[in-house]
């Protein structure tokens, strides 16, 4: 005879059922591992505290006192610009030329591997950005703060690669987060840098390129793994 009824609840977590149910919290740990991993890959890319001192310079160049404008500017048009790419990179990419997520890694990675080898060793690409004579601060805050300073095509294939591998909710708010961030550090500029010197900010800028070396490394060996891999 058996006992109980089939109409029983069925108890999954903590009753008597011998379900495991422990794979939970490392769900937990690796999504918001996830969250974190899009996010400290943006900020490098960004690097807004080893840009502060471009961002002094390129605020001279605005009239008096509107300094503040030009970093708002900045921060809005690069968020969209970054939101833009995303989203309507990836609606082309897949129905207009069908580029596999592979393609999309090999390529950011080999330009990520540009971006810091040029920051490391050359710095022709933050010369590029330099400006001379004077700009209202929306100018200033479109061309050359947002694109290409903060929205260049690093954080551009950045953003896209975390939307495609990831899901648009993470590359949503690593852009948010970041320039959440990058607002408060261009908010208080002065004075972090004077707190920090111009020292400091250049070797954080310079360890950040270490980073952007790495994930651009990652990228392509992640990409090459999707056409090298013997299927089982």
């Amino acid at each position: 005879m058996i006992r109980g009824s089939i109409h029983e609840p069925l108890s999954i977590c903590g009753g008597s059922s011998k379900i495991n149910c422990s794979f939970a919290p490392e769900f937990a740990d690796y999504d918001i591992m996830s969250y974190v991993e899009a996010i400290l890959a943006l900020f490098a890319i960004v690097d807004p505290i080893g840009n502060i001192p471009i961002l002094l310079h390129v605020a001279e160049h605005t009239p008096n006192g509107q300094s503040q404008k030009a970093f708002n500017t900045a921060v809005v048009v690069g968020v969209l610009i970054l939101l833009g790419f995303s989203f309507a990179g990836n609606a082309i990419l897949n129905r207009v030329f069908h580029i596999h997520l592979a393609d999309l890694q090999l390529a950011g990675g080999i330009l990520l591997l540009i971006i810091a080898i040029d920051h490391l060793i050359f710095g022709t690409l933050r010369r590029s950005v330099m400006v001379t004579g004077s700009f209202s601060p929306y100018e200033i805050g479109c061309v050359p703060l947002a694109c290409p300073l903060l929205s260049g095509p690093g954080a551009m294939v950045t953003s896209l690669t975390t939307l495609k591998s990831s899901g648009p909710a993470k590359a949503i708010v690593a852009i948010a987060v970041v320039f959440g961030t990058l607002w408060l550090i261009m908010r208080f500029i002065e004075p972090i840098h004077r707190f920090l010197g111009r020292m400091v900010c250049t070797v954080f800028s310079k360890v950040m390129c270490l980073f952007i070396a790495a994930i651009g490394v990652h990228m392509i060996m992640s990409g090459l793994q999707y056409y090298f891999t013997v299927p089982k």
